[in-house]
């Protein structure tokens, strides 16, 4: 049975800021590439750390895309554990390089990722307009 509580609010909640707001002056670490998103929290917090175990362990936000481009995981470390943000769009697809030197740009990969973190109802239509500009 579940039970709701509208009182209790996570530490990176702030007054004036929503908990994806929150994420917007992260560090981003984004993964080229699909992930199999079979993987878990355990197998994504270990290709984290593997990174950069300094990174992952102050808060850093590392970004996963699925197979089909049409799921994102975001996976940082919260006090004395991991949160794990999985983002799945129904239609249409990111746009995610397959190798450190593909085409897109970084600036636009996050500003991509940035704008789901910032504003997740306005993220499809900045992003189709990104896709747009980028083809």
């Amino acid at each position: 049975m579940w039970s709701i509580s509208t009182t209790w609010r996570s530490p990176l909640m702030q007054s004036d800021k929503t908990f994806i707001h929150s994420l917007e002056s992260r560090r981003f670490f984004i993964r080229t590439g699909s992930t199999d998103f079979r993987w878990g929290i355990d197998m994504l917090a270990a290709c984290a750390v593997a990174t950069n175990s300094d990174a992952a362990l102050s808060g850093a936000v590392f970004v996963f895309c699925s197979k089909s481009r049409n799921q994102l995981r975001f996976l940082f470390w919260e006090g004395n554990g991991w949160w794990l943000l999985t983002r799945k769009i129904l239609t249409h697809r990111y746009i995610w390089p397959q190798q450190n030197d593909d085409k897109i740009s970084r600036e636009a990969l996050f500003e991509q990722v940035r704008s789901l973190a910032a504003d997740p109802g306005e993220y499809r239509t900045k992003a189709l307009r990104a896709c747009s500009q980028l083809s």
